[in-house]
């Protein structure tokens, strides 16, 4: 381990002091985006859920929540595509006209919830892609090569915790529960579109970012509504 990595893991360390358990992915997240100088971030795994490329499991501060958010409802975006390229995708202003072109509806998303700049690095455990580590601003940023690198680190660091916290069988860190809700919630809610409105769970997941897309609702929000019974889909809705 260089002397990089270790700084890395002095800063999680430091993040985690006080609280007690082990150190765990959210301290990641938390020393990252405050080493960084960024406005958010968060933590997302590939999903196994159709429909849902990424699980989010970790978010740091507002920014970060709506990033995660209009990944998950544009399904799409620069945390998707380091996942399947295995290289990080780094945009410094979603305003330009490539990030616009490339990503539409993400980056629409992003820009009504103030996301200027997005940073994403895969997690990767080999030549497997196992998650993204997304950071965020809220105004135009680029990363230097130093700030590149420590944040390779910290991805690495992400991984090595993740894949302790599967190998400790049950046992490991807690997820919260508002950021499990961002993925649960809205896989549940596609389970009950599916039956309401007799289609594939793939379907009912399109129709409900179709619905919240025209509504200009966040998806978690939308799904919520179908779990609790206040929002129904009928075989006839578009």
């Amino acid at each position: 381990m260089d002397d990089e990595a270790l700084r890395v893991w002095e800063v999680i360390g430091a993040a985690a002091a006080g609280r007690r358990g082990p150190v765990g992915a959210q301290e990641v997240c938390t020393a990252c985006v405050d080493a960084l100088r960024l406005t958010g971030g968060g933590l997302s795994v590939i999903s196994g859920v159709p429909g849902i490329q990424l699980m989010p499991l970790h978010m740091v501060g507002a920014l970060g929540r709506d990033l995660l958010e209009a990944e998950l409802t544009s399904g799409d975006g620069p945390c998707v595509d380091a996942v399947h390229s295995r290289v990080p995708v780094l945009v410094g202003d979603l305003r330009g006209r490539g990030p616009q072109e490339r990503w539409p509806l993400f980056t629409a998303l992003s820009q009504a919830a103030r996301v200027r700049a997005v940073f994403a690095f895969p997690l990767l455990a080999g030549p497997v892609s196992v998650g993204v580590l997304a950071l965020c601003h809220d105004r135009p940023r680029v990363l230097s090569e130093a700030e590149r690198a420590q944040a390779r680190h910290f991805a690495d660091a992400a991984l090595l915790l993740l894949l302790n916290m599967v190998m400790v069988d049950g046992d490991g860190e807690a997820m919260p529960v508002g950021a499990l809700a961002l993925g649960a919630e809205i896989h549940q809610a596609s389970g009950v579109v599916a039956v309401q409105a007799d289609c594939s769970v793939e379907e009912a997941l399109l129709r409900l970012r179709a619905y919240a897309l025209a509504s200009d609702e966040p998806l978690s929000q939308v799904a919520r509504r179908v779990v609790k019974h206040t929002l129904r889909f009928s075989g006839h809705e578009t």
